[in-house]
């Protein structure tokens, strides 16, 4: 395949997760103590609205692009406006206008996660599904340097030479820009989200599958036709434990912002030290292939499942600070080797027709249900085992633990009962379920 086409997708998974990482990372600064004080409680809801986006939006978002608009155009529609309303909410100031216009807002945003997976690998062909992961990292690259521009954007007068200082200086001197501060986490993100969103209309043409008239309802619904595939013990399996390891994403978007403030960590440097995580992950994707070549998805996923428990584990002990710290180099094998892999897995079980759908049902219950549930045990968390005032002012240990023994169980479950070799059997009959009447070769 071309060097051009592989630099389009890589810009445009970079440009996915540089959005998302910049608001995402830094909202709870904004909601949090140093920003508005809305307290744990409403910080857990509001983190949790990526979790409630990913619920309903990805199925719709999902059944437009297979079936009615190209993938591309409904990935302009999600970035552009909804770039305007992060911008819109970082003017407010109470819970339930920021908490429903985030809800809406990541309706739009966490769809376009599984469609640029479904687009990257329409576009790639199955011969070389094996690219996907060097595609991928620039994703990670995206988040990284969110976390770090976005530093340098709070700290500028640390940052930046003094000679590039009086360009900072004429930007926040401006009357609808001023100083910066935490809310910028919305406006900046939503700025590059909305032209990220004209970047999308370039990218390579992914038309629908249109569903024709004497197909019947389930063919017609890619949802429907995707849900179909639960049928088989493997793949329900690996959605089941997608949504609870989607928990652990949560609890620690949600949780270890202030982690790191207690053991240390001054908050404006918070999302700088959080790209520890990204660099990891960047060198880990990279090794994807050579593992599930060598040891299979089963066996690399059971790593990343692994990643999960250590971090959390370690997390628990508390001390010292350079480990404690040192726990985010473990998000590499904990991201890229669970989550990635499972997207591989989901993509060779899918047929053409519902590949868009398939990956919103993965994103579904990693981004749905799990944030949703793990967002709200964090914030309850928190609170139950606050003990003074301030980050530090929680029992951290108490507070690890639960996602620690929550992932060692899901570990054994996965490993009893995830069998890799059905992922024929469940592209087989996907395939003649896309093509009624048509044997499968």
């Amino acid at each position: 395949m071309s060097l051009g086409l592989r630099a389009r997708l890589s810009l445009m998974m970079f440009l996915q997760y540089f959005v998302w990482g910049i608001w995402l990372t830094m909202l709870a600064q904004h909601i949090g103590d140093n920003g508005l004080k809305l307290g744990d409680q409403a910080l857990g809801w509001i983190l949790g609205t990526y979790g409630i986006g990913s619920i309903l939006g990805p199925f719709i978002l999902g059944q437009l692009a297979d079936r009615f608009f190209a993938t591309e155009r409904v990935l302009a529609f999600a970035h552009v406006v909804g770039g305007l309303m992060l911008i819109a909410t970082a003017y407010l100031t109470t819970f339930w206008p920021i908490f429903l216009m985030m809800v809406v807002y990541c309706n739009l945003y966490m769809p376009t996660i599984g469609l640029t997976n479904s687009l990257s690998f329409h576009s790639l062909g199955e011969e070389n599904q094996g690219l996907f992961p060097s595609i991928r990292v620039w994703g990670t690259a995206g988040w990284i340097a969110a976390g770090l521009f976005f530093a340098s954007y709070l700290d500028y007068k640390s940052f930046w030479p003094t000679a590039v200082l009086p360009l900072w200086e004429s930007l926040f001197s401006l009357p609808f820009v001023g100083e910066p501060t935490f809310r910028d986490c919305l406006r900046v993100s939503g700025f590059f989200s909305i032209l990220y969103g004209f970047y999308c209309l370039t990218l390579p043409h992914t038309p629908p599958v249109p569903a024709r008239e004497t197909d019947p309802i389930d063919k017609k619904s890619a949802i429907l036709e995707t849900m179909e595939l639960m049928k088989f013990r493997s793949f329900a399996v690996l959605i089941l434990i997608s949504a609870l390891v989607g928990i652990m994403l949560a609890f620690f978007f949600a949780s270890e912002n202030f982690f790191l403030e207690a053991v240390g960590v001054a908050p404006k440097q918070i999302g700088a030290y959080l790209t520890i995580s990204q660099f990891a992950e960047a060198a880990v994707v990279l090794l994807i292939p050579l593992s599930v070549a060598r040891l299979g998805y089963k066996k690399t996923m059971l790593i990343g499942m692994g990643a999960w428990a250590a971090r959390f584990g370690i997390s628990a002990v508390g001390y010292p600070k350079w480990l404690m710290i040192g726990t985010l180099g473990l998000h590499g094998f904990a991201f890229g080797f669970f989550f990635i892999v499972a997207q591989m897995f989901v993509d060779r079980a899918a047929s053409k027709d519902i590949k868009a759908s398939a990956q919103s049902l993965l994103i579904f219950v990693i981004y749905g249900l799990g944030t949703v549930a793990g967002s709200f045990i964090a914030g309850e968390t928190m609170h139950h085992f606050q003990t003074g005032e301030g980050a530090a002012g929680h029992d951290w240990r108490a507070i690890w633990m639960g996602p620690f023994i929550l992932t060692l169980v899901l570990m054994a479950i996965f490993a009893l009962f995830f069998k890799e070799g059905q992922i024929g059997a469940i592209r087989e009959d996907a395939d003649a379920h896309a093509e009624p009447g048509v044997a499968v070769e």
